[in-house]
Formats: structure tokens, sequence, C-alpha cells
């Protein structure tokens, strides 16, 4: 028995999570997302969902190349689950419970993404452009990797989540919490709500480049 060959853990700035693990020789078949779904140990690929509106459960499923736009899932529950390729644009999706759930190389603009319970999250080359993604609770790390952001909404709990090598541009930040949530190797520019942000990490150049948009929230006036 082979699993597909990703590493089992990932650690990125200092927070590990749980990497997903597929057999390799699931049985594949188009997925139906419409209505009540429940779909264990197999891949769902190939598969045109737009527009559907549905609740269920994944548990060990690895999608790749189903259209998802413009979709309503609620509410899902996640569970050693990978999406490779998938396009979740202007969809709405409530997920309970994402246990080892990983986005990759998917476009996501526009995206409602609620996610109630997060544990060993992980997204990678993904488009969150325009979105609005929200943490209830995040359990180990949530890790996005080389990802945009461009004018989305990262909400919720932040702690730790770590954003990698992201562009986060004109991005707005409505944290509840965000102590260990680290933006050190992500590109900001002219994001907002930085004042929720308290606990997290940044680099002293990056704090040099922002200094005058959390004077600007703090409501500080900066004399010439």
């Amino acid at each position: 028995m082979r699993y597909l060959d990703w590493m089992e853990f990932l650690t990125v700035a200092g927070k590990s999570i749980q990497r997903v693990a597929i057999e390799d020789d699931l049985s594949a078949e188009s997925p139906n997302f419409r209505g009540e779904f429940d779909y264990r140990d197999i891949r769902l690929v190939h598969s045109d969902q737009s527009g559907v509106v549905g609740e269920g459960s994944l548990s060990t499923v690895f999608i790749s190349e189903v259209d998802l736009s413009g979709a309503q899932l609620n509410p899902v529950t996640l569970s050693n689950v990978r999406c490779e390729d998938v396009t979740l644009s202007n969809s709405a999706i409530s997920v309970e419970t994402a246990r080892r759930t990983e986005i990759v190389r998917s476009q996501a603009i526009g995206l409602q993404l609620a996610i109630a319970h997060a544990v060993d999250f992980y997204a990678e080359e993904c488009r969150f452009d325009y979105a609005t993604i929200r943490f209830d609770k995040v359990k180990n790390a949530a890790i996005f990797r080389r990802c945009s952001f461009r004018e989305s909404v990262l909400a919720g709990d932040l702690s730790n989540v770590v954003f990698d090598d992201c562009e986060l541009i004109e991005t707005e930040f409505d944290a509840a919490r965000a102590t260990g949530c680290d933006l050190t190797g992500s590109r900001l520019v002219g994001v907002r709500g930085l004042l929720a942000l308290r606990g997290a990490r940044i680099y002293s150049d990056q704090a040099s480049a922002l200094a005058g948009q959390l004077a600007a929230e703090a409501g500080l006036i900066v004399v010439p």
C-alpha cells in the first residue's frame, strides 16, 4: 500500500502541521455535491459542479479538477482531504471541522469560506483575491504558502495562522485573536485592520513600511 508522496509533517515559522495522507490506489469517480453527500476513501475528479447547493462530509478524499464556482456548501465536515486544481471562485462554503485539509493550485477568487474549527490546514499557490476567509478556532496551525489575498478579508481567530511568501495587497484584517500569527515572509501593501493584529509577528522593515497606516488607524496626526 503506497501513499501519495507528500511529506508527513510541515514546519513553517516554527509551527508544524500534519499533512494529508491518501493512498494512491483509491478508485476514482465524478462527484455529485448536490443535496446531501458523504464520500470516503475515494478520488473525485473531472466534474462541473458549479452552482450546486449541498451539505455533507468528506473523509480521506482527493479532489482534482472539479469546478465548484458559485457553489453553496453548508455545512461541510472535512477530514484528511486534499483539493488540487479546483475552482472555488464565488462559492460560499461553511465548514464545521477541517481536519488535515489542503487546497493546492486552486482558483478561489471571491470565495466566502468560514471554518468553525481548523486543525492542520494548508493552502499553497492559490488565488484568494476578493475573498472572505474566517476561522473561529485554529489548532496546531493554518499555513498559507505562496497565496494571493488582494482586497480580501481575513477574519476571526488568526492566531497560529502563517502567511509564507504570500501577497497581501489592500487586504483587510478583522482578527478576534492574532497571537502567534506570522506575516514575516509575506508582502504587505496597503493592508487595513493592523490594530487587530496584536501579537502577530512582522519584520522591522515591514513595520517601517506600515508605520503610516498604523498611525492613521490609531487616530494619530502625523506632522511632517
